[in-house]
């Protein structure tokens, strides 16, 4: 089924969204004070792992801003579950789908969050190892675990927009 050339009742972002971005835009900037802390030891090598995270963040950033222009102009672009085909309005209107489509994106500023977390442990976790003199500080299980956990929080937020509009 095309989307091209459907409109979508545009909605803002859910609270709980706007919060996750801002904590997760907060974090990447902490990843990058953290990255001035250890440039003395660690020189350009500090800001690799902030610069990485900024450049993947930004791209989030401006797909959830743009979210209906792409969606409505470019649909093979976007990659959305399949409960969105799925939900349909009695009366024929599609505002079950706009708020279904504001719930995905949701997901994506979870993303975000998480993004400025993991910035934040590489950042330190590369500063302290070369601060260190070579002696490893590894978060790798940190890093792995809170990785796991942010698969998870995805699947359970397609999980309950899900929930909420087709069973």
């Amino acid at each position: 089924m095309s989307m091209a050339g459907r409109t979508l009742r545009r909605y803002g972002l859910e609270g709980i969204a706007k919060a996750l971005i801002a904590v997760g835009v907060l974090l990447v900037l902490f990843s990058w004070i953290v990255g001035i802390y250890y440039f003395g030891v660690t020189g350009r090598a500090a800001f690799i792992a902030p610069l990485i995270f900024t450049c993947v963040m930004s791209v989030l950033l401006l797909f959830i801003r743009y979210r209906y222009t792409l969606f409505e102009k470019y649909p093979y672009l976007m990659s959305l579950p399949s409960l969105f085909y799925r939900i349909k309005d009695k009366k024929g209107s599609n505002n079950k789908q706009s708020v279904a489509f504001g719930m995905i994106f949701t997901v994506h500023a979870l993303v975000v969050a998480f993004l400025g977390v993991l910035s934040v442990i590489l950042t330190t976790s590369i500063g302290a190892s070369i601060k260190s003199s070579g002696t490893s500080v590894h978060l790798l299980y940190v890093y792995l675990t809170l990785i796991a956990v942010l698969i998870a929080s995805v699947l359970l937020q397609y999980r309950r927009i899900y929930l909420k509009f087709v069973k």
